[in-house]
């Protein structure tokens, strides 16, 4: 959903001002509608640390998503008191046993691609390499960037 970019009172005051905080719309709409939800979040959060954006992007959706599932199952089940952390450790079984049995099943079809090796440099120097005659050979002065003194 796209918000306006209006701004809204809080209906609170700064102290030192006596004015108004006002806040964007979409802001004041978050904070209304994810109120606890983002202390769930943090508690038991499936984010990990990356350098990609779009690999937070879905893990933070996956972690909605699930608490999403959490919340419906509450609701819904006659068992209210099951914690989230119990719930998170059920549905981590229940993918785990699905991949396994899956993988079982497919393990006649299942043809593994040949291994490659990736080409390496010899461990040791090529012959000829360091043969020639080190006494004519010079050393050559590197030219600085900086100014001469």
């Amino acid at each position: 959903m796209i918000h306006e970019t209006t701004f809204v009172n809080t209906g609170r005051k700064e102290h030192e001002k006596n004015m108004e905080i006002k806040k964007p719309y979409g802001v004041v709409q978050y904070c209304k509608y994810m109120k606890g939800i983002d202390q769930y979040l943090s508690f038991y959060s499936v984010l990990r640390k990356t350098l990609k954006w779009s690999k937070n992007v879905v893990l933070y959706l996956l972690n909605c998503a699930v608490f999403n599932a959490f919340f419906v199952y509450r609701t819904l089940s006659t068992n209210k008191k099951v914690k989230y952390k119990n719930f998170l450790h059920e549905v981590g079984r229940s993918w785990i046993s699905e991949v396994q049995n899956r993988s079982e099943s497919n393990s006649d079809d299942l043809q593994l691609p040949e291994k490659q090796t990736t080409p390496r440099w010899p461990k040791q120097d090529l012959p000829g390499r360091l043969s020639s005659d080190f006494r004519i050979l010079k050393l050559e002065k590197i030219v600085g960037g900086g100014e001469e003194k």
